[in-house]
């Protein structure tokens, strides 16, 4: 009974570790995709209004 309380433990704490890893790769590349993403709307403004 007390090992299966403890693999129980193991489990969830391995199960949040995985889970917040995964978190912080996927807001680091959101982060990473709305930067470039502001850089190219700032020079596709840029470059439409020398057309103008």
């Amino acid at each position: 009974m007390d090992i299966e309380i403890k693999i129980n433990s193991l489990e969830k704490y391995l199960a949040n570790l995985v889970n917040e890893i995964e978190y912080k790769r996927i807001t680091d590349k959101l982060k990473e995709y709305d930067l470039m993403a502001d850089v190219d709307d700032q020079s596709a403004h840029h470059f439409c209004s020398f057309s103008k």
